[in-house]
């Protein structure tokens, strides 16, 4: 963590009564990430075939910022792509379109800073791929949360449902956190875990397989080791940090997967702002979004200024990616403009900006 860089993350701030609650989306057994082949039921991974305490759960994770302690709330609201989800006596969604694919589970242990909370919690029962129209979507979560005896309404709050078409490889590799993707407390650590897949079955035993961590920043690849899991500290991250580990066969990369981390301990933050797209993250043919980096303070949410941003621009392989007009994939500027000729070039358009003169604090 360097007080005076940062770069793209996001944070969701509500402030009552001079107190300061930060809060954040969290997915246990995830992330909500499926692959699926076209023209079959093959999806990777394949939710059902888990034992139910193995689905991917969404949860909430509120935090009082003045004294650091972790607020329950005491209510709250599912959505999935702005509808809200109702649910029966059992727990399971009895919402038509959605009905049986979700379960509100109440007293789920949650570890945060080392202790276990009861919250509540929506638990995934089904595949997502079928209800999703093969696109990606959104699950919004808000409500509300008692602070000194007053009741304090928190906005939505929300984690996308990546819905990818399988490649046609024969191995895809996913990243998982065991603390969600967020740090809150300077001292917290997430750990990251790979794991691969062919066939759509799990890999237990790689055999021959070597797992690469990398750190993806603007100046380039810097490497993490191959151990089977990966620890990022809040020290690792300047706001935000893409983390990918590479599955290696015989000197040939097989399979690669990608996690973006946040450190939302820190004084500054930083963030996109998005225009000209009538979809959040994504772009469809005639469009083109300006996409513009800004910072501000955690507490307050108060904008920095910034004069001008370090950006470096990928594909979705985490290849350099030069957009239309540029000369090189690492270029400085205040804001990108993305058409959709770029993006569908791209596949999948990732950026990294990083402010190019420290914030004065």
């Amino acid at each position: 963590m360097n007080q005076n860089q940062v770069t793209a993350s996001l944070a969701i701030v509500a402030v009552s009564n001079g107190t300061t609650v930060n809060g954040y989306v969290r997915v246990d057994n995830g992330p909500l990430i499926q692959a699926w082949t076209k023209g079959s039921d093959k999806y990777t991974p394949d939710f059902e075939a888990l034992a139910e305490d193995k689905h991917p759960i969404v949860i909430v994770v509120l935090r009082d910022v003045s004294s650091g302690r972790i607020l329950i709330p005491s209510k709250l609201v599912f959505k999935y792509n702005g509808t809200e989800l109702a649910f029966g006596e059992d727990g399971l969604c009895t919402t038509e379109q959605f009905a049986g694919t979700f379960k509100r589970v109440t007293g789920y242990n949650v570890s945060v800073d080392s202790q276990s909370y009861p919250m509540t919690g929506l638990r995934v029962m089904k595949n997502l791929v079928p209800i999703s129209g093969y696109d990606n979507d959104r699950i919004t979560v808000s409500g509300e949360v008692e602070i000194g005896g007053h009741t304090v309404a928190f906005n939505e709050l929300a984690t996308d449902v990546v819905i990818q078409e399988s490649s046609g490889k024969q191995y895809e590799l996913f990243i998982t956190s065991d603390k969600g993707t967020q740090i809150i407390n300077p001292s917290e650590v997430l750990t990251l875990k790979a794991s691969l897949y062919s066939g759509g079955d799990l890999i237990n035993d790689l055999g021959n397989i070597t797992l690469q961590w990398k750190k993806q920043l603007p100046s380039g690849e810097a490497n993490l080791g191959t151990q089977g899991t990966q620890n990022i500290a809040a020290n690792d991250i300047d706001g935000s940090l893409v983390v990918s580990c590479e599955a290696v066969q015989n000197a040939k990369v097989i399979a690669k997967g990608f996690i973006t981390v946040f450190d939302l301990s820190d004084p500054i933050l930083a963030a996109f702002k998005v225009k000209g797209l009538a979809s959040d993250g994504q772009i469809y043919p005639g469009e083109t979004g300006t996409l513009t980096p800004y910072a501000y303070k955690r507490q307050s949410g108060e904008e920095v200024a910034v004069a001008s941003w370090d950006f470096a621009t990928f594909d979705g392989e985490n290849n350099p990616f030069t957009l239309s007009g540029k000369d090189s994939n690492k270029f400085q500027g205040k804001d990108i403009a993305l058409t959709y000729t770029d993006a569908a070039r791209a596949k999948t358009f990732r950026v990294i900006a990083t402010n190019t003169n420290p914030i004065e604090l």
